[in-house]
């Protein structure tokens, strides 16, 4: 990736194929880059297990040709066939770590949302919340600009696929 034109920084690991790949899979990785034609270990077992086992994990998979088999149909996020150019892919790869970022920070947002009908209510029978109340309003207002940052880096067709993806769970 061209880390002066990305939008987000990324770390990049590579699978250790001299140990089990179900030791390495793991919420801490954002994306999973999965290259389709893989045989041992089998692509299609790595996908179900990470879908299984990480499953906020986005992954992208690239193929040489149409798989007969479809990988979103399995729970890839995207799929790309080979040639892919340079662009292609960064762009790929930073739109789907973007919308986990956006993900994430509309699960919080909507969390905090709730919390806070429910601070209010408490707030109203006269319960002594209120400095729970506050911090909870001042985490939303962070939310709500975390989520607008997120979408101002999004192009509209970006952020079409993103929303798209999210009515879809």
């Amino acid at each position: 990736m061209n880390a002066e034109r990305a939008r987000v920084a990324a770390e990049v690991n590579i699978v250790d194929f001299n140990h089990s790949i179900l030791e390495q899979i793991d919420e801490r990785y954002d994306l999973l880059v999965l290259d389709w034609s893989l045989q041992t270990p089998d692509a299609r077992g790595i996908l179900d297990a990470f879908r299984q086992n990480a499953p906020k994990t986005q992954i992208l998979v690239l193929a040489s040709d149409v798989p007969s088999d479809d990988p979103v149909d399995r729970g890839a996020d995207e799929l790309l066939i080979d040639p892919v150019s340079d662009e292609a892919l960064q762009l790929t790869v930073e739109r789907l770590l973007l919308q986990k970022e956006y993900e994430a920070a509309m699960d919080e947002f909507f969390r905090l949302s709730t919390e806070r009908a429910l601070l209010e209510s408490e707030l109203q029978s006269g319960l002594d919340v209120d400095d729970q109340y506050q911090s909870v309003v001042s985490n939303l207002y962070d939310y709500r600009k975390w989520a607008a940052t997120i979408r101002d880096e999004l192009s509209n067709d970006e952020f079409d696929h993103v929303l798209r993806k999210l009515f879809d769970e």
